[in-house]
């Protein structure tokens, strides 16, 4: 097994520098991405509001960021990808910031959603830099080291936030805001503009990339002709509620059978989540390399049924730490067969705006997690959550199923075509 473990890591040689510092980079923001770990039980433990109010506001900085990411989209698709970035996410982190000087003042939650807002903007730029320093050959290796990256970071953030949460609340804003701004500086002295030159499109035009070759006609018509990409995306955003309810529902759930143990606790579930990230990416991912995207994606949401759907009739800790080997292990799997699925079906001259318009259609399943999960609770022990979202992650892979069936149908059919043609022809 330690041999297997050591092999694995042989795959993430030979990628591009920038994408190197790029996982170093997300190392370190990742260290301190404290707020959001613990926003919930902030809301709920400091300021006080009650469980649905608290799920209102995490929807509202959900929601807050989709104006962002649609107008960013255009931008970074004329303009700086790294400007982009750095400038979005500098003022994010300085209203964080400011946000440890406040106690635990209402005001917060406002700062927050705007931060939210401001951060909203990097998104497209990121995804966008990421699929222009990769290709399809090396973008699987590519997206696992940068995921991989940024739990390494987030392993050593939720211990810390745990005990800062407890002790130093004001130190989660002002450690999150420092750390951002520090990990920018790989950014800024590393990492050139990525946005493509005409020859470097010309280049892919030319190439076997057919998802990535240049479309001549707007973002909505480009999106039409891609109703497979659409109908993906949209099954994501059903899995990405269901996958957002472990930063929801476990928290609540360990507060109700752990008394002011909760923060701690959920601090070591996800410690336990970050650690099995750092340990079985690498594996995982050599396990799958020849498996289709969207059947990965399938395999991690029969995991979120499994590992999920068992904490409803959890009474005791032990079955936390069982569980989160099984929807971590499909947190890996999907997350980065999402990201190459959609940067290999992603026209070269629109990467901006096709992460932008796929982002809004995932944001807005995650997004309505916390208010949708906050308003069936109401009255409800936190366990039934476990009930919902396990059925919820059974219609998605139903519908992931079927969307296979119907893609495989549409090839087998287009091969077809392409072999008549081909008879004509001789």
């Amino acid at each position: 097994m330690f041999r297997v473990f050591i092999n694995s890591f042989t795959q993430y040689k030979g990628l591009p520098r920038e994408v190197y510092i790029l996982a170093i980079q997300r190392f370190v923001n990742s260290v301190g991405g404290f707020v959001h770990a613990f926003l919930l039980m902030f809301l709920t433990k400091r300021i006080g509001l009650e469980k649905d109010a608290a799920g209102l506001y995490m929807t509202f900085s959900a929601f807050a960021g989709i104006p962002g990411t649609i107008i960013s989209g255009f931008l970074v698709d004329r303009y700086s990808r790294k400007t982009i970035l750095l400038a979005s996410r500098a003022a994010s982190a300085m209203i964080l910031f400011s946000c440890g000087f406040l106690g635990n003042s209402m005001m917060i939650t406002y700062l927050i959603i705007a931060s939210s807002f401001l951060w909203s903007f990097s998104a497209p730029a990121s995804s966008a830099m990421v699929a222009d320093l990769t290709t399809p050959e090396n973008r699987k290796q590519s997206f696992s080291l940068l995921y991989l990256g940024m739990n390494l970071g987030l392993a050593f953030g939720f211990m810390l936030a745990g005990f800062l949460f407890e002790n130093y609340t004001s130190w989660l804003f002002w450690g999150d805001g420092l750390t951002s701004m520090l990990s920018l500086l790989l950014v800024v002295f590393f990492i050139k503009d990525t946005r493509p030159s005409r020859e470097q499109i010309e280049a892919i035009n030319n190439s076997k990339r057919e998802g990535e070759k240049e479309e001549k006609s707007n973002i909505f018509v480009a999106l039409i002709r891609r109703p497979f990409l659409v109908a993906f995306v949209i099954i994501n955003s059903i899995l990405g509620f269901v996958y957002f309810q472990h930063g929801f529902v476990m928290p609540l759930h360990l507060e109700e059978l752990f008394i002011n143990q909760g923060t701690k606790l959920f601090g070591s579930v996800m410690t336990a989540n970050t650690i099995i990230v750092i340990l079985f990416t690498p594996i995982l991912m050599h396990l799958t390399k020849n498996i289709k995207p969207i059947i990965n994606v399938g395999i991690a949401a029969i995991t979120y049924i499994i590992g999920f759907g068992m904490l409803t009739f959890s009474t005791t800790l032990w079955p936390f730490y069982v569980t989160v080997f099984i929807w971590t292990s499909g947190e890996i799997i999907a997350t980065v067969n999402t990201g190459v699925y959609i940067s290999n079906h992603s026209p070269v001259n629109h990467r901006g705006r096709f992460n932008s318009m796929i982002g809004f259609i995932q944001h807005a399943g995650r997004a309505s997690s916390p208010a949708l999960m906050g308003m069936f609770l109401v009255g409800k022990p936190s366990a039934t959550g476990w009930v919902l979202t396990a059925a919820v992650a059974i219609i998605a892979l139903v519908l992931l199923a079927i969307l296979f069936i119907k893609e495989q149908q549409y090839k087998h059919k287009a091969n077809r075509s392409l072999a008549f043609k081909e008879e004509d022809v001789a």
